[in-house]
């Protein structure tokens, strides 16, 4: 049996005195001080930090004013734009069709007024075809400038014998201005079998007007060949007309030259007093035919040979015929 001594009772005494004046103490603190306490949160809603000292109720009728102004201006416009945007509508749509209208009186008057219809168009660079001529085949006569292509329009003006190039324009009220190119005549081709003359361009077509025999740049041509030709036919072989050119312009002395079909080109040169034929064949590999003639005669005359032909037909192997009687050599026959 334990016995409490006289200590210990009187210490736990003094200990439960003490809690006691500590839990008086504290119930009258939180008395005297209020402890502020946390608010209960709705469920999804933050916690909102107090946004100061409320202000008077005078204050906030103040602050009101203006927010409910903005929102009655606010409904005003939302209720005012649908009649906003049915205006707008109604005015585009009426322009729109006051320019439809005015396109409408413009097509019509543009297509029946007289002063927009051609009569006459003026005619450029013809010195060889005739400016009428040109005029009908453009058939624009009596039709309204609107409706012209100036691109089919020059399509068949081109179809004409003799024509290059030809452009043509519009302008208003109806004017059209064709300008055109001629084919100038260059080579005068004479066919033996229809023992006509012919005039051809540096193309080789065959032109329906003449040139100028006598002019300084006209050159000739002899074809023995068994053919038919005829306006605005090519002469073949294609290039062959080139080639004449261009053995006239090495052979500044030759004006004419001869084409038959086996032999192809030909020309008489002349030299020593004499003259002898030079078989040029066909416009393959010319200028390597041109330089080998060339220095093959130059060779001729420095020996005084008087050759009975030339023959730079196979520029690699040329030959050239020995007079008669006389023994053949290396590089003649």
């Amino acid at each position: 049996m334990r016995i409490r001594l006289v200590d210990e009772d009187r210490s736990q005494r003094t200990r439960a005195a003490g809690r006691k004046r500590g839990s008086s103490r504290r119930r009258t603190f939180e008395a005297a001080v209020p402890m502020p306490q946390a608010r209960a949160r709705q469920p999804g809603k933050r916690a909102k930090a107090p946004s100061g000292p409320a202000a008077p109720p005078k204050e906030r009728a103040q602050r009101s004013r203006p927010a409910a102004r903005k929102r009655t201006r606010a409904e005003a416009q939302q209720a005012q734009a649908p009649a906003r945007v049915a205006a707008s509508s109604l005015g585009l749509r009426l322009g729109v069709l006051l320019l439809l209208g005015l396109l409408i009186a413009a097509v019509v008057h543009g297509s029946t007024d007289a002063r927009f219809f051609v009569y006459q168009a003026g005619v450029i660079g013809a010195r060889h075809l005739n400016a009428e001529g040109i005029y009908q085949a453009a058939a624009v006569h009596e039709q309204n400038i609107f409706w012209i292509d100036p691109t089919a329009v020059a399509e068949r003006i081109a179809r004409l014998d003799g024509v290059k190039t030809v452009r043509v324009r519009c302008a208003l009220p109806a004017v059209v201005t064709i300008e055109v190119e001629e084919r100038q005549p260059r080579v005068l081709w004479r066919a033996i079998k229809q023992e006509r003359d012919w005039w051809l361009d540096e193309e080789g077509f065959i032109l329906p007007y003449h040139g100028d025999a006598q002019a300084g740049e006209t050159l000739f041509v002899v074809d023995a060949s068994p053919r038919e030709l005829d306006y605005g036919q090519r002469i073949q072989p294609e290039g062959i007309v080139a080639s004449v050119i261009q053995l006239a312009t090495a052979l500044p002395d030759n004006r004419i030259f001869f084409y038959d079909a086996e032999r192809g080109l030909s020309f008489r040169q002349k030299g020593n007093g004499e003259e002898w034929p030079v078989y040029v064949g066909s416009s393959e590999d010319l200028d390597h035919k041109i330089q080998v003639m060339l220095t093959l005669t130059a060779h001729l005359e420095s020996n005084h040979i008087t050759p009975r032909y030339v023959d730079v037909r196979w520029a690699a192997h040329p030959v050239y015929g020995r007079p008669a009687g006389e023994t053949a050599a290396e590089g003649g026959q």
